[in-house]
């Protein structure tokens, strides 16, 4: 055979389309991205039905299980009755019937003649990491944070942030927390932003006729003078915080906009979308939200969800619709791809968290039920009878490994 007929062989032979999108359904988005400069109809696989289908079916059969007996689903509850009255129990059952409620620890033990106001009790991110949960309860410069193993009991009390008064704690509420697994070392951050005229819990403002409240003629407004806001981070290993200097990022929005996820933590602001934090590097991202988002929390409610290993966005419309999203990779906006649009039959359905692999929980706003759907097999869980009020579910697996050993 010569080199002419060789390379007449060669040239000729290609990967008929059937077979490569058999292969290219089984890659990650980030892959996938790279893979559509090849040829034309590599970049156009999310609009091909066939491979959507397939790319699906394959997306919820990947590793990340987490159906073993030691991850549960941990749901934040109240009393209907009572504004302040949470609880931490965890969900059994093939209908989540069973539950099993959790001793909160010492901090957030309150008696009947206790002299402090039980406040709401939030899971920080949508999942424990190595079994360890961040609680926090409080509002404003008066909130507790603990780090918290249940299935250990074990639990760290988070020390006030930097202070530039004397005998002046400030305790704001944490808006991340993550792992680094090169150093074993638990971290938080949060965002400290507080009047320059503290006095002890009060804030000083002039009498109505100062001259403080003045406005001058070429300003619209006038402004009170604050110490810049400014991010720190804590480390369990040295049970301190310190400041990041040069970082102008916004704090996250109320409510189910944030998880925790491979040693970052994302969460949604009204400036830049999608805010990401890498525990590592120290070092933060920002991933602009699909172009059907512009109008988030205007006419669209969007919350992130962990589905099956990925960072996901649910753009609620009139709670009714809703439009899940897969991110590819952080940083990239044209790695968001539209993945399903749920029209829950109830309708009026608001997502509380997501649930093992590939669930979604919502809450209904009328009955105040829950109902689970399950995108591997496109089918919903209605009705789930619950006794209180269902504020937010997280993935929990249990882990003996005591906190004080990743301190050494």
């Amino acid at each position: 055979m010569d080199a002419t007929t060789t390379n007449d062989q060669v040239s000729s032979t290609h990967i008929p389309d059937d077979i490569a999108f058999t292969i290219l359904a089984k890659l990650p988005l980030k892959s996938l991205k790279r893979f559509s400069c090849v040829k034309k109809s590599w970049s156009l696989l999310f609009q091909t039905p066939n491979f959507m289908k397939m790319f699906h079916n394959n997306f919820f059969k990947s590793k990340h299980d987490e159906d073993d007996d030691k991850t549960h689903l941990l749901l934040v509850e109240r009393t209907q009755s009572s504004l302040f009255n949470h609880s931490l129990c965890i969900m059994y059952g093939e209908r989540f019937e069973d539950r099993v409620k959790l001793n909160l620890p010492p901090p957030f033990q309150y008696h009947d003649n206790s002299t402090r106001s039980q406040f709401y009790i939030n899971i920080l991110g949508s999942a424990s990491i190595n079994g360890t949960l961040c609680l926090y309860e409080g509002w404003g410069n008066h909130t507790t944070t603990i780090l918290w193993n249940p299935a250990t009991g074990e639990f760290q009390l988070i020390p006030p942030s930097l202070q530039p008064y004397v005998n002046i704690e400030f305790n704001f509420p944490p808006q991340g927390f993550g792992y680094n697994s090169v150093k074993e070392e638990y971290k938080v951050i949060r965002n400290v932003e507080y009047h320059e005229d503290f006095k002890g819990d009060w804030i000083y403002l002039p009498n109505k006729g100062d001259p403080f409240w003045e406005e001058e003629e070429e300003e619209e407004e006038f402004l009170v003078d604050r110490y810049d806001p400014f991010w720190e981070i804590y480390s369990l290993k040295s049970n301190s915080w310190r400041k990041l200097d040069g970082v102008d990022m916004p704090i996250p929005l109320p409510g189910m906009s944030h998880v925790n996820l491979n040693e970052f933590f994302h969460w949604l602001s009204l400036k830049d979308g999608m805010v990401s934090f890498d525990f590592s590097k120290e070092i933060f991202f920002t991933t602009a939200l699909p172009s059907d988002s512009n109008v988030i929390h205007k006419l669209v409610e969007s919350n992130l969800v962990v589905l099956n290993g990925s960072v996901s966005l649910v753009n609620n419309y009139h709670l009714t619709d809703f439009h899940i999203w897969i991110l590819g990779e952080v940083g990239f906006k044209e790695s968001w791809r539209k993945f399903f649009i749920v029209r829950p039959s109830s309708g009026f359905m608001k997502p509380i968290g997501a649930g093992k692999k590939s669930h979604i929980f919502f809450r209904d706003m009328k009955s105040d039920e829950l109902a689970l759907f399950d995108f591997s097999t496109r089918i919903a869980k209605t009705g789930i009878k619950v006794d209180s009020f269902c504020e937010q579910i997280v993935i929990y697996k249990e882990n003996l490994l005591p906190l004080g050993g990743m301190k050494n």
